[in-house]
C-alpha cells in the first residue's frame, strides 16, 4: 500500500489534510522523516500491524493526536492521551501574551491545567518565572507532571490537586499572572462537536450548561490573588467575550479581550484596578 492509498482512506473518512495525516502517522510508526515519506507518497511499503491498527483508528475518528501520544504546542513536544484535552494552537495566544508581559521573576498559577500545556510553555521561554499548576483529576495531573519532567520544569512547578471553581490559595498568597483554558463550551454546543472530541474527557469541555460557570468561580475565588501588577488571562469561546468582560467589569475589574490570530476573540485578560 501507498501512503497517497492510505491518504485517500482517511478523506472518505471524513479528515480533512488526510495526506498530512497519513504522513505524520507514517512518520510516528515507521521512524522515517516526515519530508522523506512526502518524497516517497506513492511508493508501494509493508504497514507493520501498529501502523495498520492506528490507521483504522484514525479512519474511525480517534484523535491523531492521541493515536500519536504527543502533540506539538508552542515549539515544545506534550505527552498527551485521554486523560487531559489536546493542546491547540489557538490556545498559543495566551502563552505568548503572558510571556511578553508577565513581570520579570514572576510567579504564575495555571487553574484547570490538563496536560500542562499554559505553564510548561511558559516557564520554557521564561527562565526567570515560577508557578503552580492546579487540577482537579489526579490522573490528569499525572500527564502534566510527566511533560513537566519531560521538559525540565518539575522543580519550577508545585502541584496543586483540587478544584478549581474554590479557592484553594493560602490567604495573602498571590501570582503575577493566573491563567485558565476551564471547560467552556456550552451544552448545545455539544451536541454539534466533530466527532474526534468525543474522545476527548468531557469534563475538560464543558460544563454541562452555558459554559460560564468555572470562568464565573474563577475570577471570583482569584482575583484576589493576583499581584497589584499582574493580570488574569481566561480562555472562552468567541461568543463568550461580551459575557466574560461584563462579568469582570461588574466585579469593580478592569477586562479586555484578546484575539487569536483568526480573529477570533480567544481570551479575556482580567486585572484589578488600582
Amino acid at each position: 500500500m501507498t501512503l497517497r492509498q492510505i491518504a485517500e482512506r482517511l478523506a472518505e473518512a471524513g479528515i480533512e489534510g488526510a495526506l498530512h495525516e497519513a504522513l505524520l502517522l507514517a512518520e510516528g510508526f515507521t521512524g522515517r522523516s516526515y519530508s522523506s515519506l512526502r518524497a516517497a507518497v506513492d511508493e508501494e511499503f509493508t504497514m507493520s500491524d501498529e501502523f495498520s491498527e492506528a490507521v483504522g483508528k484514525r479512519c474511525s475518528r480517534y484523535p491523531l493526536q492521541y493515536i500519536l501520544g504527543e502533540w506539538e504546542f508552542m515549539g515544545l513536544p506534550f505527552a498527551v492521551n485521554e486523560n487531559c484535552l489536546i493542546p491547540r494552537s489557538d490556545t498559543e495566544i495566551l502563552c505568548e501574551y503572558i510571556i511578553e508581559n508577565a513581570p520579570k521573576n514572576g510567579r504564575i498559577l495555571d487553574l484547570c491545567t490538563g496536560s500542562g500545556c499554559i505553564i510548561a510553555a511558559v516557564l520554557h521561554y521564561r527562565e526567570d518565572m515560577t508557578g503552580a499548576a492546579v487540577e482537579l483529576y489526579p490522573e490528569t495531573m499525572g500527564q502534566a507532571e510527566e511533560n513537566f519532567r519531560r521538559l525540565g520544569l518539575s522543580e519550577r512547578v508545585q502541584t496543586i490537586l483540587g478544584d478549581a471553581s474554590v479557592d484553594l490559595l493560602s490567604e495573602g498568597e498571590g501570582y503575577d499572572v493566573i491563567s485558565a483554558n476551564p471547560p467552556y463550551v456550552t451544552a448545545e454546543e455539544m451536541l454539534r462537536l466533530e466527532p474526534e472530541l468525543f474522545a476527548e474527557p468531557p469534563h475538560a469541555l464543558t460544563d454541562g450548561g452555558d459554559g460560564l460557570s468555572l470562568i464565573r468561580a474563577i475570577i471570583d475565588s482569584y482575583t484576589p490573588h493576583l499581584s497589584a501588577d499582574g493580570f488574569m488571562i481566561i480562555e472562552h469561546g468567541a461568543a463568550q467575550s461580551d459575557a466574560v468582560i461584563g462579568y469582570a467589569k461588574e466585579r469593580g475589574l478592569s477586562a479586555e479581550p484578546l484575539e487569536d490570530y483568526g480573529g477570533n476573540t480567544r481570551a479575556a485578560v482580567i486585572r484589578r484596578i488600582k
